[in-house]
């Protein structure tokens, strides 16, 4: 967890750099799975579930974007357990996520 989305992405690139083993242990339940698809557009995505059920990691996806009337628009996919996060949690999402992107 970082201050802004700029310290973790700096964070992101030096434990990138020096990580040498790839899911080498379990994962937690304070781990977020992130995956970028930056060469395709898309409408969904759904993982299928697996592991431990007890465990509900969020995982967030997105991929390329593009311009259209004028907005650039990018897909994102966010799947969560109903359990844990409800649609308010996803729309605060949401709504910061852009409200980022429309100063950047």
């Amino acid at each position: 967890m970082q201050d802004t989305i700029e310290k973790f992405v700096q964070l992101a690139i030096v434990t990138a750099e020096n990580q040498k083993e790839h899911f080498t242990g379990p994962v937690e339940n304070d781990v977020y799975q992130f995956s970028a698809l930056p060469w395709i557009t898309f409408t969904h995505i759904s993982h299928t579930g697996f592991g431990n059920r007890e465990k509900a990691q969020p995982m967030f996806d997105w991929g390329k974007y593009q311009e259209r009337e004028g907005k650039f628009m990018m897909p994102f996919s966010v799947q969560v357990h109903h359990a844990f996060v409800d649609g308010i949690h996803i729309g605060k999402l949401a709504d910061k996520l852009q409200k980022y992107l429309d100063k950047v």
